[in-house]
């Protein structure tokens, strides 16, 4: 039968492995099933009878990263420590199994991963060829809305911890630097201006120094971001929360605060501890943009690094009202307002003269300037190009898991969003459920279900590629598999 296969016209190695890869998700997707069916048993045996009521058992399927596993569980009435009642899985309990909707937050990790950087029918494609399972787009879609909104209410539980001053950061540090900058997105349906096609989105990054990581290559740490498109006031409730989570920031004497000079992120400025910079990125930018001439240029810029802010803006103004070209006078009178309004931002904070904290072993004080990076990374990339438009939720929803991974902890965020405990509002549902007409007779009373487990295969259609596979293993059973 091998021989067969193999001379099959297009039965390759491509083929073979593919066939593999499916034989091994289905083994493992059936040994996951044998297991959780295990685990229940073993816990109703072993419960606190008088704690965990027996109320029966419910089926149910989850997407795994090995596929689709098809089990029932058995569920608990219990009461809560205030008393209410409630039902619970114990299987969910003690595996600390969280899912979102039917996806394990393994594979929701793995759909976050993807959707960083595809579009959600890429996404879906990719995790279906990966899992061997049907994923829609609008699947992937549903993943990462649930993800957005569950962030989104710890943003806001942050935030009023930390406008009680209750914030639970632990984080000591000194000095934290902030950055903040926008990223214009195009939207869609009700959420698109009228007279336009984009809206704002505000992003701010707050971290307290840099760690060296490899040669002359410096990482940003404890790197915390929020993005949004609410109102001033609120986003830096928002950030404050988020800020508060991590750092406690009852110990921070000074805030070094850079940006583009915006409205929005000078309302950061609370108090005289927060010094404000102008991004040299934003600096250099608005100098290349507006004066014509290179000799110009290099003089303004020289004059700057030599921190002569009145002779600077005194000689744009003179090289304004000498431009013959109306255009170009424009364009210099906009960079001479742009320098003024923003002239106590114009020398960098380690050249001030301020009374800077040692920093920590390991941590070093560098110039700001990286949200330029963190706001092409964090969102452009992926929310600008392909010819995406969003919504306002659905863009804040991915710009958040976004944020995450650029903080280099999405993986951990998505695995720790979702709890295993059932409200008492379920009730209904679950009593529909375990109705006598669908319960055991001796559900509750150390009814035994059987070990169903079956080999891959059995009760499909079987190809000679897999009879041929199925021939190799010996038709062993998944139980048989061991690991040597």
């Amino acid at each position: 039968m091998l021989e067969n296969m193999l001379s099959e016209k297009g039965f390759d190695f491509n083929a073979i492995e593919k066939e593999i890869y499916k034989i091994g998700c289905e083994f493992a997707a059936e040994m996951m099933r044998q297991f959780l069916t295990n685990m229940d048993e073993y816990l109703k045996a072993t419960r606190n009878k008088e704690d965990y009521r027996h109320k029966g058992r419910h089926g149910t399927t989850l997407k795994t990263l090995m596929g689709e596993v098809t089990y029932e569980r058995t569920i608990y009435e219990t009461r809560l420590e205030n008393g209410e009642k409630a039902y619970v899985y114990l299987l969910d309990e003690e595996l600390r199994l969280a899912t979102f909707g039917k996806v394990t937050s393994n594979l929701a990790a793995r759909i976050a991963e993807c959707a960083s950087v595809c579009s959600y029918r890429e996404t879906a494609k990719k995790i279906s060829n990966m899992t061997g399972q049907a994923i829609s787009h609008g699947g992937a879609w549903n993943v990462i809305q649930e993800l957005g909104e569950k962030l989104s209410e710890a943003e806001e539980r942050d935030a009023r911890l930390a406008n009680a001053y209750q914030g639970k950061g632990s984080l000591v540090t000194p000095i934290l630097f902030e950055e903040a900058d926008g990223v214009w997105i195009n939207m869609q349906g009700k959420d698109r201006p009228k007279k336009a096609r984009k809206c704002e989105m505000k992003m701010a990054a707050a971290y307290d120094g840099w760690e060296l990581e490899g040669k002359n290559r410096y990482a940003l740490r404890n790197k915390v971001m929020v993005c949004g498109f609410d109102d001033t006031r609120e986003f830096q409730r928002k950030k404050e929360g988020a800020i508060a989570a991590i750092f406690n920031t009852d110990e921070i004497e000074i805030r070094i605060l850079n940006g583009d000079g915006g409205a929005w992120i000078k309302s950061g400025i609370i108090d005289s501890d927060v010094h404000f910079q102008l991004d040299p990125f934003h600096k250099n930018r608005e100098i290349t943009r507006k004066v014509k001439d290179k000799e110009q240029r290099e003089t303004i810029r020289k004059l700057l690094s030599e921190k002569r802010i009145k002779d600077m803006l005194f000689y744009i103004k003179t090289i304004s009202m000498l431009a013959e070209e109306e255009t170009e006078k424009k364009k210099l009178n906009e960079l001479y307002e742009y320098f003024s309004n923003n002239s106590e931002g114009l020398i960098p904070y380690q050249e001030r003269g301020l009374d800077l904290p040692t920093p920590p072993e390991g941590v070093t004080y560098r110039n700001l300037g990286t949200m330029e990076h963190h706001v092409c990374d964090g969102a452009a990339k992926r929310m600008k190009h392909q010819k995406a438009s969003w919504s306002k939720a659905g863009a804040e929803n991915m710009a958040r898991l976004l944020s995450k991974k650029v903080c280099g902890n999405l993986y951990d965020t998505v695995t720790s969003l979702s709890g295993t405990v059932l409200p008492e509002h379920y009730q209904e549902a679950i009593e529909e459920v375990m109705s006598a007409a669908k319960t055991p007779k001796k559900a509750g009373k150390g009814y035994q279900y059987p070990n169903r487990g079956r080999m891959p295969f059995r009760e499909t259609f079987v190809t000679n590629g897999r009879k041929a596979i199925l021939e190799m293993l010996g038709e062993r059973s998944a139980t048989e598999l061991v690991c040597r």
